[in-house]
């Protein structure tokens, strides 16, 4: 029987048909629930009558924003975090994100890594697959972008991919009932992943978290004029990818009919850290490759949002979104950047950026 995700206007109840009910989600207050279910087809029609139900969805799947197939061959084309603090504007001696947690949403965190050695790494695995490590190398790579950047800040590693680095709705609704239900544990999330398509109903549960105060941070995707979601979500941080010469990486996502990406940081040839047995990208030097995707631009624009969130007083999902828009640099004659390239000096202001004078660079 198809699987299918049913959507409740109220808490999941018992369906006027056949239909088994393997699991439900509840996502608070005011927010829709939902059940994964798997039911005979010739049901649907009497399932969509019913009125307690609001919406019936295909158990899609979500893809990693990785792009292998726009990886350079050139080993000088590597950029490194020192090309995303030139490009981005970001001082050493700004915030270094203190008393910030950032949860990645991903396929987990390797902390054997040395880029986390004075990282505090907590493990939250919702795929029932067993254990925590990273066995794709996504999670690892992502968290390291932002632990290079917000080095004081705390990482919450919230596993929705197993070692196919595959994953689907079912898990990634648990995820997002995770999310809602521990929202005041951490200030900022990173979503570099995406749903093959728009999901009207998961939309609307990822903007609700932004309503409960979340700031979120979404890749793009790679996929040219079309996104999945949660970048297609109202409110949604909708990240980019250009390069370390500020060209707009031709992957790059954008959604002609709304507003997405909002703006862009550096997701070509990013030098990542490795995890351990892995072996996505081209291997570089010791534990560190080299891949391309909006999954390691949203990251870097996850640890300026902790950085901001460390200086600033307007915590405001909103409040961060607008500045991180108005600070940015337009690329000429590119429609595709959003607002265009993150400035991360323009964005909290010359009289705020230069707030700290502790260390804050793990560069390996």
């Amino acid at each position: 029987m198809p699987e299918k995700i049913i959507f409740y206007e109220d808490e999941p109840k018992t369906v006027k048909t056949n239909c088994e009910i393997i699991e439900t989600y509840d996502f608070g207050e005011c927010i829709t629930s939902a059940a994964y279910v798997e039911f005979d087809e010739k049901h649907e029609s009497k399932l969509q009558a019913d009125e307690q139900i609001v919406g019936i969805e295909d158990n899609i799947s979500a893809t990693l924003r990785y792009e292998p197939d726009f990886i350079s061959e050139e080993p000088t084309d590597v950029a490194t975090i020192e090309d995303v603090r030139k490009l981005h504007n970001i001082p050493e001696s700004a915030a270094p994100g203190e008393q910030q947690t950032i949860t990645i949403m991903d396929s987990g965190i390797d902390t054997s890594h040395p880029v986390f050695e004075d990282t505090a790494v907590t493990q939250v695995d919702v795929t029932e697959t067993g254990g925590s490590d990273d066995a794709v190398g996504h999670g690892t790579a992502v968290a390291g972008q932002v632990t290079r950047l917000a080095p004081a800040a705390d990482l919450i590693a919230l596993r929705i991919f197993g070692s196919e680095g595959k994953t689907k709705m079912n898990i990634i609704l648990r995820a997002y009932e995770w999310l809602h239900k521990n929202h005041d544990r951490y200030n900022v999330v990173n979503m570099s992943w995406g749903a093959q398509k728009q999901s009207k109903q998961l939309d609307q549960i990822h903007s609700k978290l932004i309503e409960k105060g979340v700031r979120d941070v979404v890749a793009a995707g790679n996929s040219g004029a079309k996104s999945g979601s949660p970048a297609t979500a109202k409110g949604a941080f909708s990240i980019g990818a250009c390069t370390k010469d500020g060209k707009m990486a031709e992957f790059s996502s954008y959604n002609p009919n709304g507003d997405n990406p909002d703006v862009t940081a550096i997701g070509k040839d990013n030098r990542l850290a490795q995890a351990s047995g892995t072996n996505m990208g081209k291997q570089l030097d010791g534990r560190w490759v080299k891949a391309s995707g909006t999954s390691f631009a949203s990251p870097e624009v996850a640890g300026m949002v902790a950085k901001y969130i460390d200086t600033k007083d307007d915590w405001s999902p909103k409040g961060v979104l607008e500045s991180f828009e108005s600070g940015a640099r337009d690329i000429e004659d590119q429609p595709k950047d959003g607002a265009g390239i993150v400035d991360y000096q323009a964005t909290v202001g010359k009289e705020t950026a230069d707030t700290s004078e502790q260390e804050v660079d793990k560069v390996l």
